[in-house]
């Protein structure tokens, strides 16, 4: 019998392997040369899609491995060759939007084409009635997500669908086949308060505006974020990762219900979400504006320190402001008993005023007042306010889409001061053009004021003269940590 020795196995098995290791890459090299030369293009390219203005516009896909890319649009053509996985990217020069004269203008639009060379193989594909404008990603939970439907219960203005002719206003969700062109057949589908901020938006600025919508109803921040000290969200590599890259104006944010017992933890996960997009984005730090959260169920009236329900997590919102390029949108007054308020005209319209006037230079238009500073006079607190109020302040009380009326023989609610030994106690206020003044007859000595710090402040509020709602504020911060957040 002959031996073979162990050395001979050895040998034999590497051989073996070898050859399988050679047929298995021929086997994928002659499938990569078989397979059809195809175009793959990033999701948000879609026929009627608004692309960024005055910003280099990247444009991205799939295709072959060192199939030669080409992207005509507009008069210029960027080429590259795909990388080893087939990706590929060119950046197209900065471009301008042409101004509307109404809201009603329809945009002409312009055809991108795309076009992969490889082995003499040559395919392209086009997509259709591009526009040039402002893009926004509107993002949050369940009151960015909710549409405008068909119901007019009271969740809009009657006349809102059927005026609803917005050819510039385009809308694309992740799923949707194109980007949809407004018109009172397909707004129903627009998100309510994208739509109402994109809507007055346009309305003020008259550029085509795109709204690129991701929410998830119940969805908490935590979902969202991108950086540590937090894990990556399922939400962010699922709704945000296929935009990013996407030229935009900047974002809007719709969300907290979720993470109302945060309170104050609630501000660095929004800070990290801001700064988290941004990086991710690689385009500056880009405008993000956040709606505030309404009011919800009843506060208490026998509570004049405040600091119950929504109080924290609306200071949250008010710290975050310190970073760069925010802004945000004062909503106590269009809240409800329960977690959906019906309104948001009011909300999409204030955001969009907070943008005009801080992104687009429309320094006319006031916005939603904040707490600037304040200074103890004696017996009185003199509190004052951003230049929002500067035209003066009044005391009024909203009721649904109109603006709120003015009560001035009516009380100031929701406003109380803190006494030297640490009680907190109702107050009074007196309007003094664009100042308030505090005071309590039963405080001889004050050291803090607080105004709506409290679950759900409704009735007689205060507002500047053009109907916006000043927002809660607490001369004192957060103050001590409530018993029921520790």
């Amino acid at each position: 019998m002959k031996t073979i020795s162990t050395t001979q196995i050895t040998l034999s098995a590497i051989a073996k392997m070898l050859c399988v290791a050679f047929l298995i890459e021929f086997t994928l090299a002659q499938t990569s040369v078989d397979a059809p030369l195809e175009i793959g293009i990033a999701t948000p390219f879609k026929d009627h899609a608004i692309l960024q203005q005055q910003l280099a516009l990247p444009v991205w896909g799939n295709t072959q491995s060192d199939a030669k890319v080409s992207v005509a649009f507009k008069g210029q053509t960027k080429t590259t060759i795909a990388q080893k996985d087939g990706s590929w990217r060119v950046i197209l020069d900065a471009m301008d939007a042409v101004r509307l004269k109404t809201v009603n203008d329809t945009p002409v639009g312009e055809t991108m084409t795309v076009t992969c060379e490889k082995d003499g193989v040559k395919v392209s594909k086009e997509i259709k009635d591009l526009v040039m404008g402002d893009v926004w990603f509107c993002a949050g939970q369940s009151n960015m997500a909710g549409a405008l439907r068909t119901s007019k219960g009271g969740h809009f203005p009657q006349d809102t669908l059927e005026q609803a002719n917005y050819p510039a206003l385009r809308q694309f969700v992740l799923g949707d086949a194109a980007w949809a062109v407004c018109s009172p057949e397909t707004a129903p589908a627009f998100k309510r308060t994208a739509f109402f901020f994109a809507r007055r938006l346009q309305q003020d600025a008259l550029v085509p505006i795109g709204i690129m919508a991701a929410a998830v109803g119940g969805s908490n921040i935590d979902s969202w974020l991108n950086q540590e000290p937090y894990a990556i969200g399922k939400n962010y590599s699922d709704l945000v990762v296929p935009w990013v890259g996407y030229g935009i104006r900047g974002a809007i944010w719709y969300q907290g219900e979720s993470n109302e017992k945060d309170g104050r933890g609630y501000e660095p996960k929004l800070k990290s979400l801001i700064t988290g997009w941004r990086k991710a984005w690689n385009q500056g730090n880009f405008p993000v504006h956040f709606v505030q959260l309404p009011g919800i169920g009843e506060s208490s009236l026998d509570n004049p320190a405040g600091g119950d329900g929504r109080a924290e997590i609306r200071q949250a919102y008010l710290e975050t402001l310190g970073l760069e390029n925010t802004g945000m949108a004062v909503t106590i007054d269009v809240g409800a008993k329960g977690e959906h308020p019906p309104n948001k005209y009011n909300t999409g319209d204030r955001l969009a005023r907070s943008v005009l006037q801080k992104v687009y230079g429309k320094k006319d238009l006031s916005a939603c007042p904040l707490y600037k500073s304040h200074k103890i006079e004696g017996s009185i607190v003199r509190v004052s306010f951003t230049d929002d109020a500067k035209n003066g302040l009044m005391i009024a009380k909203k009721e649904g889409f109109l603006p709120p009326v003015p009560t001035p023989d009516a009380a100031l609610q929701w406003l109380s001061v803190q006494s030297k030994d640490g009680t907190w106690h109702w107050a009074e206020g007196k309007i003094d053009g664009s100042e308030l003044l505090v005071s309590s007859k039963d405080v001889g000595q004050p050291i803090a004021v607080r105004y709506a710090y409290t679950q759900h402040p409704s009735g007689n509020i205060l507002y500047n003269k053009d109907g916006m709602p000043v927002g809660p504020f607490s001369t004192i911060g957060y103050g001590p940590v409530q018993e029921s957040a520790k």
